[in-house]
């Protein structure tokens, strides 16, 4: 199960602790529409084609891409934000890493 699907899976736990999901990806707005599709999200995935927001969060992991271009790519993060503060966040190195919807739920709460 995809990370996406498995918030979406628990989009009524997220809802009930008042939770909203946002997605950011550097993929274009047509891909993360597919991937909308794909697995019938109901939250937005934004498209941060340029790195904008990866960089002005410093979460910027440079030559990070896959060969041969290794291009630049955003660093896996997960943030609670309430009124305009981070007060919660996961970081990782490693794409295949991500914050399980159920940690997700417990940090929300703790908050």
């Amino acid at each position: 199960m995809s990370a996406l699907h498995g918030l979406q899976a628990r989009l009524d736990d997220f809802d009930a602790a008042e939770a909203r999901i946002v997605a950011i990806s550097p993929d274009s707005v047509d891909e993360n529409l597919k991937v909308v599709r794909q697995h019938e999200l109901s939250f937005p995935v934004l498209s941060d084609l340029n790195l904008a927001v990866t960089r002005a969060l410093d979460l910027v992991h440079e030559k990070g891409g896959m060969p041969p271009e290794q291009a630049d790519v955003p660093r896996p993060a997960v943030f609670i934000v309430v009124d305009g503060v981070i007060r919660w966040r996961s970081l990782t190195n490693n794409w295949r890493v991500r914050v399980r919807p159920d940690a997700l739920l417990e940090a929300l709460a703790e908050i």
